[in-house]
This record gives C-alpha cells, sequence and structure tokens, in this order.
C-alpha cells in the first residue's frame, strides 16, 4: 500500500515538474501560426523544425550562444585559479585574521548583486570596458569567487597534510606540490565548483543586459530576452532559442555528475 502510495506521489510531482519542458518542445516544434491556436493542442498537428533554424539563420543566435560560451569559460578558469590557490592557502597556512577574512568573503555572497549594478556600471565605464565581454567576466568572476573559495578551503581541508609533507620530501616546492599532488586528488571538488561558476555566468541576466548594448556582444540570455517583440512574440522560436540555451549545463552535468556529489560532500567530511 504505501510504496503504492509513494510511487504515484512521485509520478504526480515528476508530471509537474516536466511539464513546462514538455510544453517547451511542444511549442518550438509548432509552426508559428499554431503557437496560440484555441482550443489547445497538447501536440502539434504538423511538427516543424522551422523554429530552429530560424534562431540561427535568422537571428544573431550563433554570436549569441559564442558570447556565452566565452564569458562562462573565461569566468570559470579565472575563478576556479584563484579560488583554488586562495582555498589552499587558507587550508594549510595560518595567520593573522584568516577566519575573520574568510567569513568577511563569505559575508559579501549575502549582498544582493543588483545593489551594486549602478557602481559596476561606473566602473566599468570609467576603464572604458563597457560592451565588452571582458567587463561581464570581471563582473561574475567578483561575484564566484568567495563562494568557490569557501568551497575548496573546505574540500582542501579533507585531503591529508601528509600528502603535502611527502611532495616537500620528494623535492618539490610548495607551489609544484599543490600543482602536481594535490591538484589531481582535488579535481572532485574543482570540478564541483567549476559548474557553479559555468552555470552562474551562463544563466545571468541583468548585468549583460546594463553593461552591454550591441547584439554583437549579447549574451544568450540578453539576445533571447530580445525575442519579444513590440506588437508580437515568436513563441516558437523563443521555446526553441530557451531549449538549445539549456543543451550546455545538461551536458556538463551528464559528464561531471559523477564529481558532483562527493566534490560538494566530501569538504563536509574529515
Amino acid at each position: 500500500m504505501w510504496p503504492a502510495a509513494v510511487y504515484a506521489a512521485l509520478a504526480v510531482v515528476n508530471i509537474f515538474v516536466l511539464f513546462p519542458l514538455y510544453s517547451m518542445i511542444a511549442t518550438s516544434i509548432r509552426p508559428a501560426s499554431a503557437t496560440m491556436t484555441v482550443p489547445v493542442q497538447w501536440w502539434p498537428a504538423a511538427p516543424t523544425l522551422a523554429a530552429y533554424a530560424s534562431i540561427w539563420v535568422g537571428r544573431p543566435y550563433g554570436r549569441y550562444f559564442l558570447n556565452s560560451a566565452l564569458v562562462a569559460s573565461a569566468t570559470t578558469l579565472v575563478s576556479i585559479g584563484f579560488a583554488a590557490l586562495a582555498g589552499y592557502g587558507f587550508s594549510r597556512y595560518r595567520f593573522r585574521g584568516a577566519s575573520g577574512l574568510l567569513m568577511a568573503m563569505v559575508a559579501t555572497q549575502m549582498i544582493p548583486s543588483i545593489l551594486l549594478l549602478i557602481t559596476y556600471f561606473k566602473v566599468v565605464s570609467w576603464f572604458g570596458l563597457y560592451n565588452t565581454l571582458t567587463a561581464l567576466v570581471l563582473a561574475y568572476t567578483s561575484f564566484v569567487l568567495p563562494f568557490t573559495t569557501w568551497l575548496l578551503k573546505g574540500y582542501f581541508d579533507s585531503v591529508p597534510i601528509e600528502l603535502d609533507e611527502a611532495a616537500l620530501i620528494d623535492g618539490c616546492s610548495p607551489l609544484s606540490g599543490f600543482l602536481r599532488v594535490i591538484l589531481p586528488v582535488a579535481l572532485p571538488g574543482i570540478t564541483a565548483t567549476s559548474i557553479y561558476a559555468f552555470l552562474l555566468a551562463w544563466n545571468e541576466f541583468i548585468f549583460a543586459y546594463v553593461l552591454t548594448d550591441s547584439s554583437e556582444k549579447y549574451t544568450i540570455s540578453v539576445g533571447i530576452a530580445h525575442f519579444f517583440g513590440e506588437y508580437s512574440v515568436a513563441w516558437n522560436e523563443l521555446m526553441a532559442a530557451g531549449l538549445v540555451a539549456a543543451v550546455p549545463p545538461i551536458v556538463l552535468y551528464l559528464f561531471t555528475s559523477r564529481f558532483l556529489v562527493s566534490g560538494l560532500t566530501a569538504g563536509a567530511l574529515k
């Protein structure tokens, strides 16, 4: 009795969660003239991939996609590079004010990023970086770095310090031991934090919208927002663009899921 009820409840929850995805897929393969038909057709009578072709050929969607890929990849590489060094330093070295500094970094995550928007805009404009992808990378890195540093510090705490000592005995310098011995061991934690950094940069909208003003620099989230016309909305193209935008995060998760759970939990265990 109870297992059947549990499975039935899970089925209802899954239907509720997956229905928006089904609706996006069904809308994306409808002809433009059939997206708002009444009564509602739960599946198009004549499915077509015209919307997918249209976003790549008729719109600069490829440019949006490339910009997001560049910004997200650069943000991930820069933030993880600095966070790995900082997290390792907080984990292995004791210095006055270390705990307070780490807590201050984490506390910055409590400040809504929208409050910093005008400040970022003024700084970016002053340095001549407005409407550049570099500005987005710098902004996103500043958001990601405190949390990724804290995550990696917890993960490095779980790596035995005897590995550092063995590397030093074998002739490695502290930096060489970190790069050649500790980083390979910390790969699950680095992978988990990399996913966080990539997704934040890939999905962010408001800073990309404010810090860019030309279609050549739009990221995918800003580009999709411009699919809304003044008098009409191409819903099939909008849904197709949203589904394509979801592909990289899904693929990234599929290839790194085995590292994700261990990376997020290992930092909590000693």
